[in-house]
């Protein structure tokens, strides 16, 4: 089965989104996970010739990590595929982890700057920052995650993100009261995309694509995902601690 580390680096964040993953950590009490308890994570894999299919550097907001340069440049040397979730409000603490990403996703509500700073709480001329902070390394991939509320509002924003040559996940959040939308509105041959034979659209340009999920207010669970924060180890942020991160072992590894 396919391994994926989620390292929640801080509990801490600066944005206010309704949607927010992050009910599941401690906010009251250790905020940080340490960088010798990764760098030991990471040594215990390697000498088991285990390598993760993925590290995700999470949180809370990961550029709030003093070393999260550090951070990335270690699960960089995994050789497992590096992905980073922000809100992208702080370029220039983002800047430092930049070189060793193969892929930022990117959580954005509105290109509009009134509607962004009402919904998250962040500027978005901080965003478009580190988007052309992002694209200064090629190889790294880019994407925007977007929460289905409104056709027309969804329709100018991808597009906008088509401008901007960041890929988009367009999420229907389910459970939630203030959603009625669904995927299935949305009619994406109109705006110039095809269906793929993976399930994403791509335009008609050959190049931007758009991703659909369905999300709840909590995190999806994974099977295959292990959860690592400063409050303990865990198969999924609802889910019971199974161990502290500090005296991780391989037993704490799906089956």
């Amino acid at each position: 089965m396919a391994l994926k580390i989620r390292f929640l680096l801080t509990s801490r964040c600066t944005a206010s989104c309704a949607y927010c993953h992050n009910e599941g950590q401690d906010k009251q009490g250790a905020s940080l996970l340490r960088l010798p308890t990764i760098t030991s994570i990471l040594g215990k894999l390697e000498a088991a010739c285990i390598v993760p299919d993925e590290i995700i550097l999470s949180g809370g907001e990961p550029t709030l990590h003093k070393q999260v340069g550090d951070i990335a440049r270690m699960c960089k040397t995994t050789g497992a595929h590096v992905s980073m979730d922000s809100h992208a409000g702080h370029p220039q603490l983002l800047q430092a982890a930049l070189p060793y990403l193969d892929e930022l996703k990117l959580h954005i509500d509105s290109f509009d700057a009134d509607s962004q700073h009402q919904s998250m709480g962040i500027e978005i001329n901080d965003v478009l920052t580190s988007i052309r902070q992002a694209h200064q390394f090629p190889a790294l991939q880019v994407r925007a995650n977007h929460p289905l509320r409104d056709v027309q509002e969804t329709a100018e924003f991808v597009h906008r993100a088509r401008e901007l040559d960041v890929d988009c996940k367009v999420i229907e959040m389910f459970g939630q009261d203030t959603c009625n939308i669904k995927l299935h509105t949305m009619n994406w041959e109109n705006l110039g995309y095809s269906r793929q034979a993976c399930g994403d659209w791509l335009h008609v340009d050959g190049k931007h694509r758009v991703f659909h999920k369905r999300c709840g207010a909590k995190h999806n669970r994974a099977d295959n995902t292990l959860f690592i924060g400063a409050d303990g180890v865990r198969h999924a942020l609802d889910s019971a601690v199974i161990g502290t991160a500090e005296s991780f072992n391989l037993n704490m590894l799906p089956a």
